[in-house]
């Protein structure tokens, strides 16, 4: 039965309502700062370790069987041709448009991946309601989208392709930096009352000296004070403003306080625990909205040198180990091990890897004989990526998937072998499939939200001249040029008999929509992770914020046109 042209078009659009819906209340949540920057990045982290992986393992286990190995592998070829095909028009662009020598290689990895996440999967996810596609189609199509994204993630960080973001960054070298701006931490003395001393100020006076703003000042502006009182890296991003800070404590009996890297005084980790949690969450609410600054401040792994910046714990504590409580030494060492390692940084993540992780690959665990060869490096890199923990979890779930035998202590059904079953008529380990399938639908939602807050913090200083024509011609190849591309290229699979209209309709589908999708968001956190905390110029974040911005008035409509096409005209729906 043919489905109205009206009902597809309106089936095609009402997920982007959702869609924009939750991206614009990320937005608001991030203006009100709720998403703060600290906060966005920690809900990124557990997407990244803990619901992606999640949301992978369920569906490809439970809707991909044996016979799928030709549609993995199909999924696997048209990936690789999305990626090539944005590659070359962004590079006849970059050579034939004006586009700033800082952003080169970065107009190349905005036209070469996509954002195949939670955009495909929040599309398909509200077309399954059974008008064009049934719940079980939009459940497989959600896996061959996780498939899609593990082929991102390989060719993104473990083949190196964040190295096209990362080699628009020329630092300055020895002779010409920024000497006030070498430590990010202030260096002028702080002044905090001694303990062993005898004379101590009154809360009253205290509060008249330090603390008590003027009745001028509002609440947001006494927030903000105290804010940049409390985090050093606020006030050491502006020389001038930390060349003048100084501290409301001058009397002669305090004993002075310095927040420099080798400081090694017991009494910095004392004043830097009540400094850092001095301002509640729900004051920062009260404050002006973060912006891209505070993004690059949060995500920035370099200093002006594009060495990798030390964490703030060594910066206040030095290198020296903390002692730890007596019968706990051997496990707390273990877990700090854990937790500093930089396969860790890597692994939990999603922009924190570098030139120099890639040179430092299989250091410490080759010997010297076999570090020599060049190729090494890069194959240990590529190992030590592939533990990451969506790929790790596409890994095993595709293993389990194409062994029947396996699968059937996960799920049940007439696809798998029957076996004996659980107490409740359920598969053995089926328990496992309600902890993933219950996590990883927060995946979603989330990154969306995630999504909204990122685009609600950009801010575009200065363009380069010309440089809008050339990112509108880049938009409109990737949301407009490549649709197209897409479908023909979906025709020329049914043609050589590889898919069927009829059976693998969803599979289809799910090709043609990673053809029209935007740029990836994470192309922002890679250029704030490469970005100098004090850099005077930010080209590069400049040049990528005007080019996402401009890229979702575009999809809206470009999306629901190459849907309902495909939906109509191929499918006959």
């Amino acid at each position: 039965m043919s489905v109205p042209l009206g009902n597809i078009i309106w089936t095609c659009f009402k997920p982007m309502i959702k869609i924009y819906l939750i991206i614009g209340t990320g937005f608001g949540l991030a203006k009100i700062n709720i998403l703060s920057v600290e906060a966005t990045r920690a809900i990124s982290d557990i997407i990244l370790t803990l619901l992606m992986p999640c949301l992978a393992f369920s569906k490809i286990v439970a809707n991909i069987e044996d016979s799928d190995i030709k549609n993995v592998g199909i999924v696997c070829l048209s990936a690789v041709i999305i990626f090539a095909t944005g590659l070359f028009g962004a590079f006849v662009v970059r050579q034939t448009m004006p586009v700033p020598k800082q952003w080169r290689g970065g107009i190349l990895a905005g036209g070469m991946f996509g954002n195949i996440s939670d955009l495909p999967i929040a599309y398909i996810q509200t077309l399954d309601q059974g008008l064009v596609f049934t719940p079980e189609e939009g459940n497989k199509g959600v896996a061959n989208v996780i498939i899609f994204l593990t082929m991102f993630l390989l060719c993104l960080f473990n083949l190196g392709g964040f190295r096209l973001i990362e080699a628009d960054f020329k630092y300055q070298d020895e002779e010409s930096a920024n000497t006030e701006a070498d430590n990010y931490e202030p260096t002028q003395q702080l002044s905090i009352p001694d303990e062993n001393s005898s004379s101590v100020i009154s809360s009253k006076e205290a509060n008249d000296k330090v603390q008590r703003p003027p009745k001028s000042v509002t609440r947001s502006e006494e927030l903000s004070r105290s804010a940049s009182h409390d985090h050093p890296p606020s006030i050491a991003s502006n020389p001038t403003t930390a060349a003048s800070y100084t501290s409301g404590y001058n009397e002669p009996d305090r004993q002075p306080l310095a927040y420099t890297q080798n400081s090694r005084t017991g009494s910095v980790k004392p004043r830097q625990q009540s400094t850092t949690g001095s301002i509640r969450s729900i004051d920062r609410r009260e404050m002006p909205p973060e912006d891209v600054t505070h993004l690059i401040r949060e995500y920035s792994n370099v200093d002006q040198y594009g060495h990798r910046r030390k964490s703030t714990t060594t910066r206040h504590t030095g290198d020296e180990p903390e002692e730890a409580p007596a019968g706990s030494t051997r496990g707390q060492s273990s877990m700090e091990r854990i937790r500093s390692s930089t396969l860790t940084r890597m692994l939990t993540s999603d922009a924190t890897v570098g030139r120099e992780d890639i040179e430092d690959s299989g250091k410490s665990l080759l010997p010297n004989w076999m570090r020599k060869i060049s190729v090494t490096k890069y194959f240990v890199f590529f190992l030590k990526n592939c533990l990451r923990p969506c790929s790790m979890a596409v890994i095993i779930a595709l293993t389990i998937a194409f062994i029947p035998w396996v699968k059937a202590l996960f799920v049940s059904g007439s696809s798998v072998p029957r076996i004996a079953q659980a107490p409740d008529n359920q598969a053995p380990l089926s328990f496992i499939m309600d902890y993933t399938s219950y996590i990883g639908a927060a995946s979603v939602p989330f990154g969306l939200l995630l999504l909204g807050a990122t685009l609600g913090r950009l801010k575009i200083k200065k363009l380069h001249p010309g440089f809008w024509k050339s990112a509108l011609v880049l938009v409109c190849l990737r949301l407009c040029i490549m649709p197209i591309l897409g479908v023909l290229w979906c025709n020329r699979l049914v043609r050589a008999g590889w898919l069927h209209y009829e059976e693998d309709k969803m599979l289809l589908f799910v090709i043609v929509i990673d053809w029209a999708l935007p740029t990836m968001t994470t192309i922002i956190y890679f250029t704030a992770s490469y970005t100098p905390p004090d850099a005077k110029e930010t080209v590069q974040m400049d040049c990528v914020s005007f080019f996402l911005m401009i890229q979702y008035p575009i999809l809206a409509i470009s999306l629901p046109f190459v849907a309902s096409f495909y939906i109509k005209v191929k499918l006959k729906a």
